[in-house]
């Protein structure tokens, strides 16, 4: 499944990251979205994120759909979803908090091009 990703090892700031419901009509911002490239011990590239979550929103984005995935603009070209991320998080104690979470792909992410990503992110009703 690694193969997918294209990127050298490193840190990568993210422009502009959103959660959206699997219908592509809701979605809800994530702050300070960074994503992590590195190799294991053989090799195998991975990838993980981190960002930070208004609980809240998340908890009504849920109620919305079952089903969210992750669109990232790395800026330029480099624009993509990635479906179904497995998202962990320490306990939610407040809906008002905040809190950091971190995100590990579960399938391959797919490119958006450029014009359709502009077209697409517009289109979002941003909770």
């Amino acid at each position: 499944m690694n193969d997918w990703i294209r990127l050298e090892e490193g840190r990568y700031r993210v422009e502009r990251a959103v959660l959206v419901a699997s219908d592509n009509t809701l979605a809800m911002p994530i702050a300070d979205p960074m994503i992590e490239i590195y190799n294991d011990r053989r090799g195998t590239r991975h990838l993980k994120g981190y960002a930070t979550i208004a609980n809240h929103l998340l908890v009504d984005l849920l109620d919305e759909s079952d089903e969210i995935d992750l669109i990232l603009d790395l800026t330029g070209t480099f624009k993509y979803r990635l479906p179904h991320p497995q998202i962990r998080s320490g306990k939610m104690f407040s809906p008002d908090a905040h809190s950091t979470v971190q995100f590990f792909p579960t399938a391959p992410w797919v490119q958006i091009p450029e014009k359709e990503f502009e077209v697409f992110f517009s289109s979002l009703k941003v909770l």
